[in-house]
């Protein structure tokens, strides 16, 4: 997703329901400009939180897809951590926060879901999607953590490897292909 609130002032968004900042739509704009210049989309899912939903907004109209909102797609659960701003989290969660910026991998969100169990969420629901959309081009607007998570499967790694691989900036495009023999991104 483009730039959102959160990202502005320094929270830790998790699932809270943020929206775009006007960079973030800006963002979402020439990121859709980029894709239909170069993609055929046949359908755009979305996580159903704002700034992901909003972020596919301008492919949809560019398109005349609509967007599929799913759960599947959202952000890492925070816990105590949602919307909280990151230097509260070093202040108060010192030693789960540094985990979550030193072995990512092995990080849980304070009260919240693990990397481990974001990674077991989000794997099996993109390669879901991809079955079900068989030889489509499938748009999948969703967040850093959920997009390393598939970043990390497609390189054949689990969820300990995570923390090989980097995040994702706002609005950045990845693409992935699917195959359905070996059922690997």
């Amino acid at each position: 997703h483009g730039q959102s609130v959160a990202n502005e002032e320094g929270r830790f968004a998790g699932q809270t329901d943020v929206d775009l900042t006007k960079i973030g739509y800006e963002q979402a704009e020439r990121a859709a400009e980029f894709i239909e210049k170069r993609e055929k989309i046949d359908k755009i899912y979305s996580s159903d939180l704002k700034r992901a939903h909003n972020t596919a907004l301008p492919v949809s109209r560019l398109t005349g897809l609509p967007i599929n909102d799913v759960e599947g797609l959202r952000e890492i659960y925070a816990g105590v951590w949602e919307g909280r701003l990151v230097s509260e989290l070093w202040a108060e969660y010192e030693k789960d926060f540094h985990t979550w910026r030193n072995d990512y991998s092995n990080a849980r969100c304070t009260g919240g879901e693990s990397v481990e169990e974001l990674y077991s969420r989000v794997v099996p629901f993109v390669k879901a999607l991809a079955k079900e959309n068989d030889g489509l081009t499938l748009l999948l607007a969703s967040h850093a953590s959920p997009i390393r998570a598939v970043d990390c499967s497609s390189r054949g790694y689990g969820w300990e490897r995570m923390s090989d691989v980097p995040f994702v900036k706002n609005s950045a495009i990845s693409i992935f292909e699917y195959d359905p023999e070996s059922d690997k991104l």
